[in-house]
């Protein structure tokens, strides 16, 4: 048998830039950002300590890496100057809790010490006042993905009072939280929200344009001179500017474009590997957000909305909606939430691009109303949800049966008797 694997690489000169810890030497199209968040942090040069700033946009705008970008120049100017600051990183998709958050710090804080699960929150508390004014100075505490915290929030009322309730002498803490949801300062307790006075900067999806001049960056680093055809970087552009306007979806049509013509062994990349590459991407983009992005809440609006959809029988608008969901969270043993907080979901679930919204008239009775639907095939989507544990055994054997009927019933009889 002759080896599978192919000869010589001649695409790919490295993939390092591809990788999601991967910081840029630069920060590209983000101009107007960076000095916004800039002017926002500009009292910890001055001495006035580290305001609380909060960072929104949806997936693969650029929030994670400007955000590194400026307090990494925030560090050296202050180190400069002679300010105590002190940046600790802290990403919430692992650590989803207020006490899990706070035991990272505290690990974070006491290099010779290990706590572990079973401390109580006070004690990890106590030690982290007492670490926190011992480094004095400004301190800035990052919370990537801040949302996943829910309705664990004690974390953003305790730093913002310290000082006030003499936990803190030496130092003051200020948070930078980092979110794709837009709603979610909407969803802090009245006392939080008060303590919190934070500044916000939203984050716009690039454009086309926008997202060439970023593709451009990164086709330099990772292939090999004259490998991309002229047109390559501008299709990607274009295909996600349509789509998402997310960099990180663009790089990602990027590498598979490059991954297939490696795979055939071809000279260059062309526009046809990106047409390839753009449906594997479209499904993998999708399996990305419902396993990590998408809290049990949304997944579970997510299912009841994906199979009103293919229903025949019924309208997925909001109160159908609803009812499908509430039986769902029986069956699942999952918290019941107001029609409202759902609501406030099905636009997260249109936000990330898995749903779309249409206003309909429903006649003199019913009025006008949205009716949702699911962007990708629903195949995707319930195959997504199938293969995780918790869904599993609400599909059972029945999903692929259940998607074979839909997928005959939306045949037209000329497809059907074309064959295709």
């Amino acid at each position: 048998m002759d080896s599978p694997f192919k000869g010589a690489n001649d695409i790919f000169q490295t993939k390092e830039p591809f990788e999601e810890a991967y910081h840029p030497d630069e920060i590209l199209e983000r101009d107007e950002e960076i000095e916004t968040f800039a002017a926002a942090l500009q009292d910890v040069l001055d001495g006035f300590g580290p305001p609380n700033v909060f960072i929104y946009g949806q997936t693969g705008v650029g929030k994670t890496a400007t955000t590194h970008k400026v307090t990494e120049y925030l560090e050296a100017d202050a180190t400069e100057a002679g300010v105590n600051l002190t940046v600790f990183s802290i990403n919430c998709n692992k650590r989803d809790t207020t006490y899990k958050v706070i035991t990272h710090l505290a690990n974070e804080l006491y290099s010779e010490k290990t706590f572990k699960q079973g401390h109580h929150p006070d004690t990890l508390w106590d030690h982290i006042y007492t670490a926190l004014d011992e480094l004095g100075g400004s301190i800035l505490v990052v919370l990537d993905e801040i949302d996943k915290l829910g309705e664990h929030e004690e974390l953003l009322y305790e730093f913002p009072r310290a000082n006030a309730m003499g936990e803190l002498e030496h130092a003051k803490v200020g948070i930078i939280g980092i979110s794709n949801n837009f709603k979610f300062r909407e969803s802090l307790s009245p006392r939080v929200k008060s303590t919190l006075t934070e500044r916000e900067i939203q984050f716009s999806p690039y454009d086309a344009n926008e997202l060439r001049t970023i593709l451009d960056y990164y086709a330099d680093l990772v292939f090999y001179e004259n490998v991309l055809s002229e047109d390559v970087v501008p299709l990607c552009a274009a295909f996600t500017a349509q789509d998402t306007g997310d960099a990180r979806m663009g790089l990602d049509l990027l590498e598979t474009a490059g991954d297939i013509a490696r795979h055939e062994d071809a000279d260059h990349v062309v526009e046809e590997h990106v047409r390839l590459a753009r449906s594997q991407v479209d499904r993998a983009n999708t399996e990305r957000i419902v396993n990590n992005r998408l809290t049990v809440q949304m997944q579970a609006v997510l299912v009841a909305t994906t199979f009103l959809d293919v229903d025949q029988s019924a309208d997925a608008k909001v109160k159908t909606i609803y009812s499908f969901y509430k039986d769902l969270c029986d069956r699942l043993d999952i918290d019941v939430l107001s029609e409202s907080r759902v609501r406030d979901h099905l636009d997260t679930l249109d936000m990330f691009g898995l749903l779309e919204t249409e206003e309909v008239n429903l006649g003199r009775r019913g009025g006008r109303s949205y009716i949702y639907s699911i962007v990708d095939e629903p195949r995707v989507v319930i195959e997504t949800l199938y293969n995780m544990d918790r869904f599993e055994d609400l599909f059972g054997d029945s999903a692929e049966e259940f998607l074979d009927t839909y997928e005959a019933d939306t045949r037209s009889d000329i497809q059907t008797k074309l064959g295709l």
